[in-house]
């Protein structure tokens, strides 16, 4: 899906923020260069402090070069936060890691061309179906206003991933100044998640709706058995982030792009959910393309570059295209955020 064809909606032509007495900074964007402070959740929403056509020039760090990607492998210094975004698999079950329908064999190495992805094992190939080819698509990406430290949130996000949608994500972090304002003047309440489908006019709070939503909409109606429990799915939704709990859900000062950020991601994995909660704090607006195991997806990257590996970025405003998580960190902070030596994993 071309990003270029995509158009952030008309409010962030004329982006609203709060304005406080407290020592404020100054956030550039496409369009006008605002005023920007941590806010409480009940403050008025003002006018922007500036309408100037000032645009931000976005570049890669001096001396960026993408990194050679490996897998599996983890940078000096990540160990820890890698286990603690894996602590997701044994709480939720692997939810998230597998597409709708997702089943896999052993064939002999010559039924699966070179050309097209596949994992190896013993001299075999391990062939992957789903019934993902069998649901409807959505010819727009559907729209989410979300933040990563969020259980319900999360629910959502895995519901995502099983059914391989693309998503175009609105951060939503505390106290951040740009999307969060715009969900309580479209719904009335800001509550997360909150979903917009393009594709048919529907928009709505409430996860387990939103996620009935899609089973019924672009799956064939079931609803996974832990997305279905009640109140024991939220409970280990939230369990599973207990030791990122403050990760992707307060905002870090940053410029916002004119175009959002293409990433290739899936909920169970703890790689994406470290990039996720770096693009979540920097307010940094993103397609997500779902690729799950079984995901057709795969194939996309592994025809692009010989290798499939996530997260996978690419960045229409600079140009840059690179994989590797810690280094996919790195450069989302040193690009986009103001204060980018203030930050760690």
């Amino acid at each position: 899906m071309a990003t270029a064809a995509l158009r952030f909606p008309p409010f962030l032509s004329s982006r609203a923020v709060p304005t406080t007495t407290a020592a404020t900074c100054t956030r550039k964007t496409a369009s006008a260069t605002l005023r920007v402070a941590a806010q409480p959740e009940s403050a008025p929403v003002s006018a922007p402090a500036s309408t100037s056509e000032e645009r931000p020039e976005f570049s890669p760090p001096a001396g960026f070069a993408p990194p050679v990607p490996k897998r599996f492998a983890v940078k000096d210094g990540q160990l820890a936060s890698v286990a603690g975004a894996a602590l997701a698999l044994p709480f939720r079950l692997g939810t998230g890691l597998f597409v709708l329908g997702y089943s896999v064999s052993l064939v002999s190495a010559d039924k699966i061309p070179s050309d097209q992805y596949s994992l190896e094992f013993l001299g075999l190939k391990v062939k992957e179906t789903s019934k993902i080819d069998q649901c409807r698509r959505p010819e727009k990406p559907i729209e989410m206003y979300e933040f990563e430290g969020c259980p319900f949130c999360r629910k959502v996000r895995e519901m995502v991933s099983v059914l391989d949608l693309d998503v175009l994500f609105y951060p939503c972090p505390q106290k951040g100044p740009t999307f969060r304002p715009k969900v309580l003047e479209m719904g009335g309440k800001k509550q997360f998640p909150y979903m917009v489908d393009p594709n048919t006019g529907v928009a709505m709070y409430e996860s387990d709706a939103i996620i009935k939503y899609l089973a019924d909409t672009y799956g064939d109606g079931t609803v996974p058995i832990m997305l279905s429990l009640g109140l024991f799915t939220t409970i280990t939704a939230g369990l599973a982030m207990i030791w990122r709990v403050w990760k992707g859900s307060s905002y870090t000062v940053s410029k916002l792009p004119p175009q959002p950020i293409e990433i290739w991601a899936y909920e169970g994995s703890p790689f994406c959910k470290l990039a996720r909660e770096a693009l979540v704090e920097l307010e940094l607006p993103h397609l997500l393309h779902s690729c799950a195991r079984g995901s057709p997806k795969r194939q996309e990257i592994f025809k692009k570059h010989g290798i499939f590996q996530a997260p996978y970025i690419e960045d229409p405003n600079t140009g840059v295209k690179m994989f590797e998580s810690a280094e996919i960190i790195e450069y989302l902070r040193a690009t986009y955020s103001l204060y980018p030596q203030y930050q760690n994993l």
